[in-house]
């Protein structure tokens, strides 16, 4: 029995004891003498006081004062927990003796669980793994331990414990394997709840097999490569493993591009990494000569397919091993969600230099950016130099593009815009080239200015990202040529830089720009078309800016000597309600290619798209800058912000700009729970940190705060009885007189 079901019978018998002590206690059983109602009143006051004791330990009458409302569920989370259709359970992998900065976590996590507990159904359940058990069941999953220092006897100790949950429904698991931080914990929980129950529907539904093509090159087993001769088991143990938690579902083929060309034109056409090398000798000393070959994982799903690279990389031994093998079971695994997922989709542009999507070894690339969405969303490549934007997208993304954008490519993005859909544009106004080499003699990088095309567009909806660099005394420090600098062109934003107002930022405590442009918005279009603006992201009041002549070397750089010149800047700037086309009047462009066209020359209609009016509100976010995204910038973030952050300032997941990311992406399709859910956290107010004259009044509460309360209680009860008494004592005497 639940503890509601218990709680709901405690109301029924305290319910029913209450009503009969009121009932004696009031004097209402006219035969009983004084010393039988004595006794009854005791043997009643004695049942209350047990039935209290009781309903306290089994009943939830918790009141939740929290900002966020942390030890409460949400009211999304609430949903999917008391509508489960399949037995699920979570499986809690927490070592007994855990080191003292995460016992706070699992106290956290225990208060959870018991809250989806109660909300949820008969299908719900939950069990945390004995301590003599852990091991072995963290083994069975491919959990690893964490690892976490400890002061002990003034001495650093590193010691291994397993923070970890298991979430099982039917065949399907997912896990958690490293809890350190409360915050998003619940709708780590939620989320994961929600995509097990829409990949098993998809996997049931799926009319043909998943095909696993792994592409792999003959030739390579020539070269001295470790474990390329057992890479063949290595990937079929991994989709063995998967198969059994995928009802069966995959199909692996071995495919050899050395051998077929249309196997090599396949893997073209999915990506697949090419790897070159150059004339050298194999494992048995004998040459060989250059060459190419195809190493990488397709998994096709009809006309969608997911990749996962593999790559080959020399160690600092000087061996050559292969990457992205360590974690291939869960990378499959995610995978297959990805393909039979019902998840809100995603398009990211490509064609124009952006920001490349799939690459997991450049800190230049977006691979973290995708995995940050890719727990609720699919985010799919679009490329439209040869593609349409497919119409079943909510949301398209522009990152950080290097080629300028043809007529023909921003008619389709008009054209998606029009149909009341949602973009989000990460621009960048100077892109820094490396000179590589040419740098040991003192040449330093070229800024070049970015042309994408992209400016008429955006300046047709009232946009414009101005050609300039935002710097802020507010910014990030770091250790250059041996002392430590403020690397103003690195913005680090906090509470007072985030709208307040808008579910976007409203979360947010912290986030890092680098190389940002200021946004500026027009007054007077969007007055006409009553279109709605919001500075989402903006700098702070020390700030000024760079244009013209750029450079980004940090000995160069001061703030201005002229105060008056310093001022806030917009960076992130949304844009919602019923645009006006930016093709209005004019002709559909064609493309030059004629078997690329597919549109006749016609004449766009006022507010229309492909002959229809606009289905619902657009939204548009433009950002200033396109290194937010990037790999290596979003998991520096939280060492980035470190740098400014007060002593003893804890930070969590709302100090990230993956968080920002993603939450424009939740906005923007209609998700706006998924902040708030994933930003609750341990929040502490300590004293040190609070005014003094409230630190008075808190311990003058705290000293005699109760002692008070208990006088006024006490008087407040004598004076009843006194008018009591009194009553009493005026009808005796009313009686007596009438007698």
């Amino acid at each position: 029995m639940k503890p509601k079901d218990i709680a709901t019978a405690l109301k029924g018998w305290a319910a029913g004891a209450v009503a009969a002590a009121v009932s004696y206690l009031k004097g209402n059983e006219p035969q009983a003498g004084p010393e039988r109602r004595r006794s009854v009143q005791l043997i009643l006051y004695i049942v209350i006081i047990v039935l209290i004791n009781l309903a306290s330990a089994t009943l939830n009458f918790r009141c939740d004062l929290t900002r966020n409302h942390t030890f409460s569920l949400s009211e999304r989370s609430r949903d999917i927990v008391s509508n489960l259709k399949e037995n699920l359970k979570i499986k809690v992998l927490f070592s007994k003796d855990l080191p003292a900065q995460h016992t706070s976590i699992y106290r956290y996590l225990r208060d959870l669980l018991e809250e989806y507990d109660y909300y949820g159904n008969q299908f719900f359940s939950y069990e945390i793994v004995d301590d003599k058990d852990l091991e072995k069941q963290a083994n069975d999953y491919g959990i690893r331990p964490v690892q976490s220092q400890e002061f002990e006897n003034d001495q650093v100790k590193v010691r291994r414990t397993y923070m970890a949950l298991v979430i099982q429904q039917s065949d399907v698991v997912e896990k958690i394997e490293a809890i350190t931080e409360p915050t998003g914990l619940e709708y780590n929980i939620t989320s994961l709840m929600e995509k097990m129950s829409g990949k098993i529907d998809g996997l049931l539904g799926l009319k043909q097999p998943i095909q696993v093509l792994f592409y792999m090159d003959s030739s390579l087993k020539s070269l001295p490569i470790e474990g390329i001769d057992q890479l063949g088991e290595k990937v079929k143990e991994a989709v063995d493993k998967c198969n059994a938690a995928n009802y069966d579902k995959l199909r692996l083929q071995y495919i050899d591009p050395a051998t077929d060309k249309n196997a090599g034109i396949s893997a073209e056409l999915y990506g697949v990494t090419r790897l070159n090398w150059k004339a050298g000798a194999d494992r048995n000393g004998r040459a060989i000569p250059a060459g190419e070959a195809y190493l990488g994982i397709v998994l096709k799903n009809q006309d969608r397919a997911e990749r996962i690279e593999l790559s080959v990389a020399p160690t600092i031994l000087g061996k050559n091993v292969i990457t992205g093998i360590d974690n291939l079971q869960d990378r499959i695994n995610n995978a297959v969600g990805n393909l039979v997922s019902s998840n809100p989709r995603i398009g990211y542009v490509t064609g124009h230099g952006e920001v490349e999507l799939n690459d997991q070894q450049s800190p230049q690339g977006g691979a973290i950016m995708k995995q940050v969405l890719s727990d609720v969303y699919e985010v799919r490549e679009i490329d439209l130099t040869r593609d349409e934007i497919p119409s079943d997208l909510g949301l398209i993304i522009v990152n950080g593009p290097r080629k300028k954008f043809t007529d023909p490519e921003l008619y389709k993005i008009d054209q998606f815009l029009m149909k009341g859909k949602g973009a989000i544009f990460f621009l960048d106004s100077y892109n820094e080239i490396s000179m590589g080499q040419q740098n040991m003699f003192g040449r330093q990088p070229i800024v070049m200015p970015v042309d994408t095309g992209l400016d008429p567009l955006l300046k047709s909806y009232g946009i414009t990202v101005n050609r300039n660099i935002v710097l802020d005394s507010n910014c990030a420090k770091a250790p250059v040529g041996g002392v430590v600098k403020e690397i103003y062109y690195v913005p680090i934003i906090r509470k007072g830089g985030f709208n307040r107002d808008s579910v976007i930022t409203k979360y947010l405590k912290g986030a890092a720009f680098i190389k940002t442009s200021s946004i500026d918005v027009d007054a007077k279009k969007v007055k006409d078309l009553k279109l709605t603006k919001q500075d989402l992201v903006s700098s702070s009041d020390e700030s000024w800016q760079m244009a013209g002549q750029v450079n980004f070397n940090p000995f160069l750089l001061a703030p201005p000597q002229n105060k008056e010149e310093m001022k806030k800047y917009a960076l992130a700037v949304l844009l919602s309600g019923k645009f006006e086309s930016h093709f209005k009047g004019r002709d559909i462009p064609r493309d030059e290619d004629p078997k690329k066209a597919q549109v006749a020359r016609e004449t766009i209609s006022v507010g229309k798209a492909d002959g229809t009016a606009p289905a619902a509100t657009t939204k548009v976010i433009v950002v200033g800058s396109s290194e937010i995204t990037r790999s290596g910038f979003l998991m520096n973030s939280r060492r980035i912000m470190s740098s400014v952050m007060a002593q003893g300032e804890e930070q969590d997941k709302v100090f990230s700009n993956g968080f920002l990311i993603h939450s424009m992406a939740d906005y923007l399709l209609g998700n706006s729970y998924i902040p708030e859910m994933s930003s609750k956290s341990l929040d502490y107010n300590p004293l040190d940190k609070t005014a003094d004259g409230t630190k008075i009044v808190l311990k003058a509460l705290n000293i005699g705060g109760v002692p008070i309360f208990v006088v006024l209680a006490g008087f407040v009860i004598w004076k009843r009885r006194l008018r009591r008494r009194k009553a009493i004592q005026e009808r005796f005497s009313r009686e007596a007189s009438h007698e």
